[in-house]
């Protein structure tokens, strides 16, 4: 365990939830399998220290994604892809709302890495 996970906020943006990254591995397989083994992986490793009451349930483990920017927009555009295919009827899908909200969870992190990048390689 690094220092950097000693200290951690559930809001930081690249702090993602069990479930939240089990979810993302389950829509984004079918379209890119490959990059949804990467995010199936980062639950396999070692979860961020947590508070000492929560240490026994696996559901309250959060892990920090370390992913490059074109995979983190992969990630965004596959899971678009499952809400557009949820929001055909009259009624949107379970899917597409649990879609629609990994997507504001991942576009935080697209935000957090766009604004940490130096100023001469911004657009």
């Amino acid at each position: 365990m690094t220092s950097d996970s000693a200290t951690f906020d559930v809001n930081d943006p690249d702090v993602f939830s069990r479930g939240s990254l089990k979810l993302t591995y389950d829509l984004i397989r079918k379209r890119t399998p490959q990059l949804a083994l990467k995010v199936r992986n980062i639950i396999g490793g070692e979860p961020l220290s947590s508070a000492s009451s929560q240490t026994e349930n696996k559901h309250a483990d959060y892990f920090r994604v370390c992913l490059g920017s074109f995979e983190v927009r992969s990630v965004v555009e596959g899971l678009m892809e499952q809400q557009q295919s949820g929001l055909g009827g009259a009624q949107p899908t379970g899917m597409a709302v649990l879609a629609a909200s990994l997507i504001d969870e991942w576009l935080a992190l697209a935000r957090q890495m766009f604004a940490e990048l130096p100023d001469n390689q911004k657009p």
